[in-house]
Parts: structure tokens; C-alpha cells; sequence
């Protein structure tokens, strides 16, 4: 059966973008390294992921180019973030600030940003996250996500995460609630993990499971279930150099597929 698209919900997959903030939801990298900077230092991330979707009776292209410059003072970790996102032919910018905040036993990181020339973007989104260590290296994580959109309802995310540390890995299970205003609540899951291979190389992977994760075709959750897989390798490549490659597959009820390979590279200095 093929699905008709009417032009309001072409972009819709933005509204709930759980696939970009599933991608948020990863450990402190103050904690993850165990680090308290003995120097001031600065680094640089580029994200690139192009995609081919099926959409109802369509195929096309999203893509996605993120920008990330970063520095790090001690306990204090902050980085800004900017991103073009191209739907079909529509593009899309957001810009991000924020910071990872590390405490004795525990750390706290916040995120705001907001979205121009905006055609299914959030004009206003904002994060906030709270770790804290509840047994040896076992964290617990609560977080928020709000986002504010132009042409339909705002956006409410929250999520409990338990985040487990064994030597240079470690693994995370998130579950939570999405919440759109005027429509019902939708429930998300969330289980990924990083494990060191070798000196040089890391693989990294994971699967997201629950209802609107994308929210192609606007209807009541329980019509919209999907899952998100995705997986990966990063190689140090040089002194302060990481590169990445990586896969997603993801897919949601009633008919919405999504192939991407994502690349990156990250320099410190």
C-alpha cells in the first residue's frame, strides 16, 4: 500500500528529531575519560551523514553537516555546535552552545541553540542533563529536552539513563517519554555502548526502539513504532587526530526507511 503525503508532512520528521538527540544522550566526556585537564585545550569535530529515505510513495535525500569547536579548562568542558540539514531539497541551520560541567561524583551538561531559515527546524531548543554516581563506576542520568516550533506543537522530552564504566568502555540503557502539545505522549528506549579493541581502535553501537522516532506521518504513537540501528568504528589516526565511520538504519510505521552512512573527524590541540 502506497501512502499519499500532503505537504505538511513532508518535514514532520523534525518534531520529535529523536534520532539527533538519541545521539546526545552519550556520557559526560569529562567522565568517559576520567580526565581533569591539566592544560587549557581546544578541539575540532566534523559530522557528515547523507541518507536515503523512503517516504510513503517517495525516495530521496536527507543529509546533515555538523560543526563542533570545543574547549576544554580544567573540569569545564564547553563547545559550540553548528549544523545544516537538508531535507529533500530544504535546508535547514541550527547553532548550539553548551557545556559539560564535571564534580566529584558527578556532572551536569546544558544545551541551547536555536534554528534560521526554518522550514521544520526548532526555532529554540534547549538540554539539560544531570549525572551522578551511584555505585563504583555506575552512573544514573536524568535529562530534558525542550523544543520550540514556528508551525506546529512544542516538544518535551525526559529520560532516566543508568551508564556503566569498565575500564576504557562503557555500555547505556535510556528509556523515556516524548510529549507533543496537542497530540498524545510517545515512549522511546535507548541501549548503546563504546568498547576499546586496541590502543588505537574503538567500535561503537547501539539500537533505539519505540514510537515516533521520526514522525513522518503524523498519527497517535502506538501507529507510529519504529527502531533506529546504528554502529561504528573510530581510529586514532595520529596524536590528537580520531577519524569515524559508522552506519544507521532506522524505521517507522506506516512506512518510512532510512539508510545512512555517517563519517567524522576530530582534531585536538
Amino acid at each position: 500500500m502506497l501512502f499519499p503525503i500532503r505537504p505538511h508532512e513532508v518535514f514532520a520528521a523534525e518534531q520529535a528529531d529523536m534520532e539527533r538527540v538519541l545521539r546526545k544522550i552519550t556520557p559526560s566526556p569529562v567522565i568517559a575519560e576520567d580526565i581533569i585537564a591539566k592544560k587549557d585545550s581546544w578541539y575540532f569535530d566534523c559530522f557528515y551523514e547523507p541518507s536515503v529515505i523512503i517516504q510513503g510513495n517517495r525516495t530521496g535525500r536527507w543529509s546533515e553537516i555538523t560543526h563542533t569547536f570545543g574547549y576544554t579548562h580544567k573540569n569545564i568542558q564547553g563547545y559550540f555546535s553548528i549544523s545544516q540539514l537538508d531535507r529533500m531539497g530544504n535546508d535547514d541551520y541550527t547553532a548550539n552552545f553548551g557545556a559539560y560541567i564535571s564534580l566529584e561524583n558527578s556532572y551536569i551538561h546544558f544545551e541551547p541553540g536555536f534554528g534560521w531559515d526554518v522550514d521544520y527546524i526548532y526555532d529554540f531548543q534547549n538540554i539539560i542533563e544531570y549525572g551522578h554516581k551511584l555505585y563504583k563506576t555506575l552512573f544514573w542520568q536524568m535529562g530534558y529536552n525542550y523544543r520550540s516550533y514556528r508551525k506546529s506543537g512544542n516538544t518535551h522530552l525526559a529520560y532516566p539513563s543508568l551508564i556503566y564504566y569498565f575500564g576504557d568502555n562503557y555500555i547505556g540503557a535510556t528509556c523515556g517519554v516524548s510529549y507533543i502539545e496537542g497530540r498524545d505522549n510517545a515512549s522511546f528506549g535507548n541501549i548503546r555502548g563504546n568498547f576499546k579493541i586496541t590502543e588505537s581502535l574503538s567500535l561503537y553501537g547501539g539500537v533505539a526502539f519505540g514510537e515516533r522516532l521520526y514522525d513522518i506521518f503524523p498519527r497517535k504513537s502506538n501507529k507510529e513504532s519504529g527502531f533506529i540501528l546504528f554502529g561504528g568504528a573510530t581510529l586514532n589516526v595520529y596524536k590528537g587526530i580520531t577519524a569515524r565511520v559508522g552506519y544507521t538504519y532506522g524505521t517507522e510505521a506506516p512506512k518510512f526507511q532510512k539508510h545512512g552512512v555517517h563519517y567524522g573527524v576530530m582534531a585536538k590541540f
